[in-house]
């Protein structure tokens, strides 16, 4: 080896000083495989000393799966079949690594005769694995480049997306089957001209001419509801959600998903005109038990007066029977009074809420128990009350709504017992109740207010119809009333949000609990 290693530097000394200190890995193989040769970078390649390599076959470090591959490259080049041609192949180093090498073998020849083989190679082992990675991350991406484009195509909205000059550069399936036109038949036309109606085409343009100029589109990211039009000229309305996207080229463009909200948009135009249509019915049916409480209340205060009067004139003359007469058609008026009283303050919470405001139920009550004042006395009535919140809602409702309950508290106490009447409030849960509330009212903390009483009480299972308009459980002889005062109370309840329920027993007194939010 040593003769044959002379043989090959013996004209050029400095020739092998170059080929030692080289970064590129330099070899000289005999036919047989045995190496003569090889340099400092291949050696260290390999983890070894160059002496201890020459004289050493090179095939044991080839990689068994590569090394008949490289055996037949290699006879190729001394047959002379090809010189051009390279070769990758992986070498095992002493610690067992594999390292991929890529390079040039070429054949000595003398008079026709192949002596040895040369061979120059550079380690691609980084090179081979960023190309492994990037072809993974590109395979990756196409991947996942092909399955958005399928996530696209089969969206159940409309999917378009447009360039920096508002041209169509995409058009899924749902868009051909919204606007009727076919990918063919859009693509690379501009989108002003193929959906957008003419009285938004200049607003379109102007966001377009803003975005390129300064960067800035205000209905980014935005659902709106606008129309469009379709292939034959129609316009109808959509639900339009528009995002900045970019192209392969890395360019600016934009991509809208699109939905037909026609169906919905007409029935909500329906519902806004039936609902003004009831606005004005019930501005006429207000204007109507305006006018006709006026005009029943009239008649019945003349009744009254008339039977004041007649009752003067035949002072003296009547007797008991006649007394009777006079006394029952005045309570009959009177009676009449406060049902048009109670309708009419039934229709005013019937229409619900305008705005709320800051209540102190505390003070509310103070005003009730204030106007009952000569009731209360009459009766004796002992009421307690516990410090009431302050919560938002409509003064003047709540305060009808306790002049309702305390008031027919005093009205069915028990006959020669004085009345009890207690009202509390504590803070709970909705889940805290037995009542089975919408599961967005289940975990929402409410105000519990309690209005109890020792009267007559009623039967549990009257306990839901008592609310009723007109419900009356007892008849006039024994309790007057209209049967409006719970309806009134529900219904002021409702306008807050909130829940009412009764637990009674008959002999035993009733409890009104009431549940209105705290926020």
């Amino acid at each position: 080896m040593e003769k044959l290693l002379k043989t090959y530097f013996k004209s050029e000394e400095w020739l092998k000083d170059l080929f030692d200190n080289a970064h590129d890995l330099i070899q000289i193989v005999h036919l047989n495989g045995t190496l003569i040769y090889v340099n400092n970078s291949w050696a260290t390649l390999l983890e070894l000393d160059p002496q201890d390599l020459q004289g050493q076959s090179l095939y044991p470090f080839i990689d068994e799966a590569d090394l008949s591959h490289y055996i037949h490259y290699r006879n190729e080049v001394i047959n002379g079949i090809t010189t051009d041609k390279e070769i990758v192949f992986r070498l095992k180093t002493k610690s067992g690594r594999r390292v991929s090498v890529e390079g040039f073998v070429s054949a000595k020849v003398k008079e026709g005769v192949p002596l040895y083989t040369r061979g120059i190679f550079r380690d691609v082992t980084t090179k081979l694995k960023n190309e492994a990675q990037l072809k993974l991350l590109n395979h990756e991406l196409k991947e996942r480049e092909y399955n958005l484009q399928q996530l696209l195509i089969q969206a159940p909205d409309a999917v378009i997306v447009i360039d920096r000059e508002s041209h169509i550069t995409f058009w899924n399936p749902k868009a051909e089957n919204i606007f009727g036109w076919t990918a063919q038949e859009v693509l690379h036309r501009p989108l002003s001209t193929t959906i957008i109606p003419v009285q938004h085409r200049e607003a379109h343009e102007k966001g377009m001419k803003r975005y390129l100029t300064t960067g800035e589109a205000h209905i980014l990211n935005k659902t709106i509801e606008i129309t469009a039009l379709n292939k034959t000229g129609n316009e109808f309305y959509i639900s339009l959600t528009i995002s900045r996207t970019t192209t392969q080229g890395g360019e600016n463009a934009f991509i809208a998903f699109i939905r037909d909200i026609t169906e919905q948009k007409n029935n909500q135009l329906e519902l806004e005109r039936k609902t003004k249509e009831l606005e004005r019915s019930n501005t006429n049916l207000e204007e109507f038990a305006y006018a006709a409480s006026h005009d029943l209340k009239e008649p019945i205060r003349k009744i009254l007066t008339f039977s004041d009067r007649l009752k003067d004139r035949l002072k003296g003359k009547l007797e008991e029977p006649d007394r009777q007469f006079f006394g029952r058609m005045e309570n009959a008026a009177k009676r009449m009074a406060a049902l048009i009283d109670d309708l009419l303050t039934y229709s005013g919470v019937s229409r619900g809420i305008s705005y709320f405001e800051e209540v102190n139920l505390n003070q509310k009550v103070l005003m009730v128990l204030e106007d009952l004042e000569v009731e209360i006395q009459e009766k004796g009535a002992q009421i307690t009350v516990d410090s009431l919140p302050i919560l938002k809602g409509h003064k003047r409702q709540l305060q009808q709504l306790f002049q309702n309950l305390i008031g027919n508290a005093l009205k069915y106490s028990k006959p020669g017992i004085t009345p009890q009447i207690h009202i509390g409030a504590q803070i709970l849960s909705g889940s805290d109740t037995p009542l089975d509330l919408p599961a967005e009212d289940r975990y929402k903390r409410f105000h519990l207010i309690e209005v109890k009483d020792s009267g007559i009480g009623f039967r549990q299972e009257d306990a839901e119809c008592i609310f009723d308009v007109f419900t009356r459980l007892h008849g006039n002889a024994e309790y007057r009333g209209t049967g409006v005062g719970l309806s009134i109370v529900r219904k002021v309840i409702e306008n807050h949000k909130g829940y009412i329920w009764a637990e009674s027993t008959p002999g035993e007194g009733s409890t009104f609990k009431i549940l209105l939010p705290t926020d």
